[in-house]
């Protein structure tokens, strides 16, 4: 009786690598009555540059009970609000100073829009600079707070998140 042939190796795949998702990224899943607790808490978008500054704003405004998403750049928030993957978010913080595109011209983005004007939008920057903090404020930002941004900050936040 003839042995039978051992059968061929698959193809090696050519598909192309997929990169492991972002901490920022998150995973859609469907609501349940479970989850209502966590759709009552107010999201706040931050957004920094600077992984410390990051993880102090996320830091405070979490002690403060609100839900968090940070990015660390204006243009990934940009796309994630774009493309809807954040439909939920009640308020941006942003820093003023990042390379490629400033929390000035994410500012600037979001108030253009009609589908993302509503969400306020607040700055942050370490430099007290009259002209740049009056320009944020006519062109709609909500505030303008000053680094380190302080839990006493916070407080002033809460009458203006939607």
């Amino acid at each position: 009786m003839a042995a039978a042939a051992p059968s061929p190796a698959p193809a090696p795949s050519h598909s192309p690598k997929v990169a492991s998702p972002k901490a920022c990224d998150r995973k859609v899943v469907p609501v349940t009555a479970s989850d209502e607790v966590v759709l009552k808490e107010k999201h706040v978008l931050a957004v920094d540059d600077s992984s410390v500054d990051r993880a102090v704003i996320a830091k405070i405004l979490r002690s403060s009970k609100y839900r968090v998403t940070t990015v660390e750049s204006a243009t990934r928030a940009l796309e994630l609000l774009c493309l809807g993957l954040l439909p939920d978010v009640n308020m941006i913080v942003t820093d003023y100073w990042m390379p490629g595109m400033t929390g000035y011209e994410l500012l600037k983005r979001v108030k253009e829009s009609s589908k993302l004007k509503e969400i306020p939008v607040v700055i942050m920057s370490s430099e007290n600079v009259p002209n740049r903090i009056s320009r944020c404020l006519e062109e709609g930002a909500e505030d303008f707070l000053l680094k380190p941004v302080r839990a006493s900050d916070v407080s002033r936040l809460c009458s203006r998140i939607r």
